[in-house]
């Protein structure tokens, strides 16, 4: 059988059947060509054929990440990485999953310095070869309900008497849905409140990127009066939908318990358009998984051709992989934790 790669550097080179081999929107064309033009970081894209067909697909990017994010420390360092341009949990290659070992082996060995892949469903290399390791999970919310009351009435005492108790900070607070032509500078600047504080960020996405994303994403923000509180932008994709990103004032997020609220109103979305399955997205775990979210993990690999930097890389690991463990909750009267 005759393999080849193809590296192209723009969405528009790629082969007509890349989308057919995608399962989710995130990896498609039209949204790489979306990131291509409003977060361009020099990403390349692989293409593996077998005997002339494509079986599979992965891009490659350049970004500096704190080696040590996880621990907190100070750690930038410029990486070529394998994933999508945006901080999606889902799995950053496409195609047959029997053939993504060969397609990474592939790009360890065509692209240089350090090399990161992130969001794997599983390890695709052997340890020997990377430094295999957890990054954040993400978590998986399937509610088994058709509307909020229903939703309530599932959830056990505790969780429903904390539901309404922070549902009534939101009295006399209006949401407003638009598409996300109508991201303004002020919903910006929340944004960047958010990843001001956030320890695990990677890319920091510009205005231009939020405002024009394309139609199957959807904005809803949170005022009370002429006050913004927070927003969101999910992903409207197939039978899932997905949390994007979203912005907090942190001045006022304890009075109207905002973050929670704005979760909420993802489920309550979610509920309204008949979605079975929500992806929370990978930070805040616990909080999501109050609301009945479950972890779903993700892994992660390092990689130097350099023998003695990827020793110091193993004997570091502990310092680089994410080492937190959730427990479950029953959130749910009838059902049970590890569902």
């Amino acid at each position: 059988m005759q393999k080849t790669i193809r590296i192209v550097d723009s969405p528009s080179s790629l082969n007509s059947a890349w989308d057919d081999l995608a399962n989710f929107y995130f990896q498609k064309r039209e949204f790489l060509f979306h990131l291509h033009r409003y977060n361009h970081c020099k990403q390349s894209y692989y293409e593996l054929y077998y005997n002339g067909i494509l079986v599979s697909g992965a891009v490659v990017y350049t970004l500096v990440i704190d080696l040590f994010t996880f621990s907190g420390i100070k750690s930038p360092v410029s990486m070529r990485v394998i994933g999508l341009p945006a901080s999606i949990a889902c799995e950053p290659l496409i195609g047959d999953p029997h053939t993504f070992g060969f397609l990474l082996q592939e790009i360890i060995r065509t692209e240089r310095g350090f090399i990161v892949g992130i969001n794997f469903l599983r390890d695709y290399l052997s340890s020997k070869k990377v430094v295999a390791l957890r990054t954040l999970p993400t978590v998986i919310l399937k509610p088994e309900a058709v509307d909020m009351a229903a939703y309530g009435k599932a959830l056990r005492h505790p969780y429903r008497r904390r539901m309404r108790r922070v549902q009534e900070r939101f009295n006399g607070v209006c949401a407003v849905r638009s598409d996300c032509s109508g991201f303004s500078e002020a919903h910006y600047a929340l944004y960047l409140q958010i990843m001001d504080r956030t320890r695990t960020k990677l890319e920091t996405l510009s205005f231009e990127c939020f405002r024009n994303l394309p139609a199957n994403f959807l904005l809803t923000t949170y005022y009370d009066g002429s006050k913004m509180l927070c927003w969101h932008v999910v992903c409207l994709d197939g039978d899932v939908l997905f949390f994007f990103f979203g912005g907090m004032s942190y001045s006022l997020q304890q009075r109207y318990a905002s973050y929670y609220n704005s979760l909420f109103g993802i489920l309550s979305l979610a509920l309204e358009k008949g979605y079975k399955e929500i992806d929370f997205g990978q930070t805040a775990e616990t909080a999501k998984m109050y609301l009945g979210g479950m972890l779903s993990e993700r892994r992660l690999f390092l990689y130097h051709r350099n023998p003695l930097i990827l020793l110091l890389i193993r004997l570091f690991r502990r310092f680089i992989g994410y080492r937190r463990y959730t427990a479950g909750y029953k959130v749910f009267k009838n059902r049970d934790i590890h569902q």
